[in-house]
Order: structure tokens, then sequence, then C-alpha cells
């Protein structure tokens, strides 16, 4: 039997999942135009379990031998730091009055850069510390470094 997947990817999932994200980022564009909270918060649940389902999908495909290590590990720091991302834009005005304004955007800038150097230390290890690893290892981290200076420049404050 053809399914849907098969006709568009070839029995791919990466290409269905890709369309399935443009279209959750158009949605989320078109709620935050029109101010529609509870929209915005139903897509990004739905991106959330997406994404889950994503990780659990990549260890499974790890522990079957059809995936690496790093790559499962890397969709997994990834995954828990936008979690933690949120639950830190969440929670972030409780924690700021507990801890004070200086040291949550401290703790914040090290958060960001543990997860940073930890995926490019997968990516590095995923290389086998090639060439090409140290490069794309390199550019992740300059790409990364407006948002630590960013928040260095709040903690600072």
């Amino acid at each position: 039997m053809l399914l849907l997947t098969d006709f568009i990817s070839g029995g791919q999932w990466f290409l269905p999942l890709i369309i399935i994200c443009i279209v959750l980022g158009l949605a989320e564009t078109y709620a935050k135009k029109k101010g529609n909270s509870k929209l915005q918060k139903t897509i990004d649940t739905l991106a959330y379990v997406l994404m889950l389902a994503m990780v659990i999908g990549f260890w499974i495909l790890y522990f079957r031998g059809e995936f690496s290590f790093t790559n499962a590990a890397i969709y997994t720091v990834i995954f828990i730091y936008l979690i933690a991302t949120q639950l830190l834009k969440q929670y972030g005005e409780r924690l700021r009055k507990k801890w004070g304004k200086v040291a949550f955007h401290r703790i914040n800038l090290a958060l960001t850069i543990a997860y940073i150097l930890l995926i490019a230390f997968l990516i590095l290890a995923g290389a086998h510390f090639a060439l090409v690893g140290w490069l794309i290892a390199g550019v992740l981290i300059l790409i990364f470094e407006r948002k630590i200076r960013t928040n260095y420049k709040k903690s600072r404050n």
C-alpha cells in the first residue's frame, strides 16, 4: 500500500517532518500577529510533543543500530535545552526575585555555555575529531556567541 509519505519522500520521514515544522511555524506566526495566545500555546505544546517523539524515535533507531549515539545525544541535548529555556521564560520572574537579577542571568549564561559546549563536543566526537567536525563546532560556537554576549551584558547590568 502506497502511503502519502511514501509518495512525497520515498518512505523517509524527514521531508514530512520538515513540512509539518513549516506549517507549525506559519501557524505560530499567524497566532502572534493576531494575538491569539491560546493558539500559540496549543502550537507550542504540539511542537514539544513532536520533538519528544523525534527524540524517542532517535533513541529507538540508536538501539536498533541504525543511528549513531552522537546524533541521538545531540537531539536529546537540544530538546532539553529548549525545554529548559521555556521553563526559564515561564518562571523567570520568580527566579529573578528569589536569586536576584544578576545571579539569574549568570545562571542562564552558564547553562547556555554548557549546552553549546556539550553540543560542540558531541559534534566533534561524531566526526571523530576530524577537520570538518572542528569547522562545524567552530561555526556553531560563533553562531551562539551572540546569545552568550547578550546574556553576559544582561548579567553585568
